[in-house]
């Protein structure tokens, strides 16, 4: 019983991004009315288990930030890592701010690691690398959903002249690229709810397929929380950010997709959300600077930046009072 209240904090940290992250696959849709916001939170629960299921095990071996390599999580450190991020997520999503889920999550274990090991035994070159390829998400997602609207845009309009039927690809398109982002997120965001967990021995010696085991848990929690709380972060997506048509929804989530799915072959967990932040605000720089909500990007932004440093005095905190070490 007191492994599992220790877990606890594994599955609440997967209901929290599923709740925060939600809104990336399907807020453009529900956002443009394409598509019933019960429908979309159905698929985003099934296919982001069906993602951590097949592809989340492969980050599972390499979430890991000690310098030697040899540093071994406690269960008590997993569990104080993993409540202080969902904590700080379960806040900004309250707020309907589309944080990084996974900053979040990497600042918990990281306020873990810096307590037990201190600053010199933390990989800080890994840690680079990996914020490196947080900075390039967001605009290379933009990228790809500029180029999308630009190349596709023309293609789309001159090969279906119908209206009806240019609506009906559009639904079909956003339900498709909304389940792919689901699978995609679920691929790649589960290890930060039950990787701690995985490295801390809770389901045994790490294999291949403990991993798997792993992965399935921490998405069963993600589906959960997408289904109980997903709603006002699909609004701030679909809404705030820029205005949308289906087309334009279309190509924002499916860059999102293929960029998130992209870094999880590199074994490098992202951000969900700031590639649909990014991929949205690609799509409205077609249309003019004037089409984009800048102070609502600002602020999301700025709750990135937050985001990982918040987590971690979080866990700080938490461990200082329950005597963790």
């Amino acid at each position: 019983m007191m492994l599992l209240a220790k877990f606890f904090g594994g599955l609440f940290l997967g209901w929290g991004i599923g709740a925060n992250n939600a809104g990336n696959m399907f807020g453009t849709a529900v956002g443009t009315g394409s598509v019933k916001y019960k429908t979309a939170i159905i698929c985003v629960a099934v296919f982001v288990i069906i993602g951590s299921a097949l592809e989340g095990y492969k980050l599972y071996d390499s979430y890991k930030f000690d310098r030697s390599g040899e540093f071994k999580v406690t269960f008590s450190q997993a569990a104080v890592a993993t409540f202080a991020a969902a904590l700080s997520i379960m806040f900004q999503t309250y707020l309907g701010i589309p944080t990084s889920t996974t900053q979040n999550a990497i600042g918990g274990v990281m306020g873990i690691s810096i307590l037990s090991m201190g600053m010199a035994g933390i990989s800080w070159m890994k840690l680079l690398a990996w914020l490196f390829c947080w900075i390039i998400l967001p605009v290379v997602a933009g990228v790809v959903s500029y180029l999308g609207v630009k190349g596709l845009g023309h293609v789309i309009q001159r090969t279906i002249k119908n209206m009806v039927r240019l609506n009906l690809v559009y639904k079909i398109g956003l339900v498709v690229c909304g389940c792919y982002g689901a699978y995609a997120m679920g691929a790649n965001n589960v290890v930060v709810t039950t990787g701690p967990f995985y490295q801390a021995g809770f389901f045994g010696d790490p294999t291949h397929s403990h991993a798997v085991v792993a992965a399935v848990l921490g998405g069963i929690a993600m589906g959960v929380g997408a289904l109980t709380y997903g709603k006002n972060v699909i609004m701030t997506v679909g809404k705030d950010i820029t205005a949308l048509d289906p087309f334009s929804a279309l190509i924002a989530v499916l860059s999102h997709s293929l960029v998130v799915h992209f870094f999880t072959q590199l074994h490098v967990p992202v951000s969900s959300s700031q590639a649909i932040v990014g991929a949205v605000a690609g799509v409205g720089l077609v249309r003019g600077m004037n089409t984009v909500n800048t102070k609502k990007l600002w602020s999301i932004f700025s709750a990135w930046f937050l985001s990982p440093v918040i987590s971690a005095i979080l866990a700080i905190i938490i461990a200082y009072i329950l005597g963790v070490r």
